[in-house]
């Protein structure tokens, strides 16, 4: 294999599959678009509230 095919093979990145809980939107799609337009997502919460998980 040629060096600079070898380079671009080592610096491919595939992502397959994405499953989380992101503040503010609903399902990955919506993270991936407030990410991509700079939406900020993230609250703060008090020491009153209560994290649900």
């Amino acid at each position: 294999m040629d060096n600079w095919k070898t380079h671009d093979a080592m610096e491919a990145i595939a992502i397959i599959s994405m499953a989380s809980r992101f503040p503010g939107v609903k399902n990955v799609d919506e993270f991936w678009q407030n990410l991509r337009d700079g939406v900020e997502s993230i609250s703060l919460i008090g020491e009153q509230e209560e994290i649900k998980l």
